[in-house]
């Protein structure tokens, strides 16, 4: 059995400008106004630990467990006030996907689990709980991804996969898999040229042609 590992904002959702949105409103609501919005130059790209590093930097206080919670019910009554389009494809190739016995899937993401569940329901995809990790326990994307791949062992009862495909439309999910050794699909044109020029061997514009 494969396991293929989905991204969710950027390679299912289109959500990107949306949820960058609603992350600088959840920022300033808890009172910090001047803090580096260019998330993508942060170490590790999730949103726990961006939340982390503005919070500290901007307060001097230790980012607890509780103020991470607290952000994330901000975060998700805000993106509940949006309904969100699919990549092209999206939804039929996860159908598909979930019809082939020799496939398994999960979904691992660095923004947090509410709001991500939101966006891939929004979107019409079924999953199951244990299918999904975000950014909640974890602050780098490799440990998230790490998650991921032990969850779906255990949900699909296997001890190992023959092969774990990562696919992601940013440079950071090219990275991750590069560090886990593990194979990569980019997704998406935004990042394409820097996914290329960092070792990317495989791309889809979108999903509607999606293959392994």
């Amino acid at each position: 059995m494969k396991l293929i590992i989905f991204d969710i904002d950027g390679t299912l959702t289109d959500s990107i400008p949306i949820y960058k949105k609603i992350y600088r409103e959840m920022i300033s609501e808890i009172g910090i106004k001047e803090f580096n919005a260019d998330f993508d130059n942060y170490k590790h790209h999730s949103d726990s630990f961006i939340a982390k590093e503005i919070f500290e930097t901007a307060t001097g206080e230790n980012f607890t467990k509780e103020k991470l919670e607290e952000l994330e019910e901000i975060m998700y009554s805000k993106i509940i006030n949006f309904d969100f389009e699919e990549i092209k494809g999206a939804k039929k190739l996860i159908e598909n996907l979930q019809a082939n016995s020799h496939i398994a899937i999960c979904y691992a993401t660095g923004s947090l689990e509410k709001t991500a569940k939101y966006r891939l329901k929004s979107i019409g995809i079924r999953f199951e709980k244990e299918q999904l990790v975000g950014s909640n326990n974890f602050y780098s994307r490799e440990e998230i991804v790490s998650q991921a791949i032990e969850n779906a062992k255990k949900f699909y009862d296997v001890e190992d996969f023959e092969q774990i495909i990562s696919v992601g439309d940013g440079l950071w999910d090219l990275k991750t898999a590069q560090n886990l050794n593990i194979d990569f699909i980019g997704i998406g044109n935004v990042n394409k040229q820097k996914m290329l020029e960092n070792g990317m061997t495989k791309h889809f514009e979108d999903l509607t042609n999606f293959e392994i």
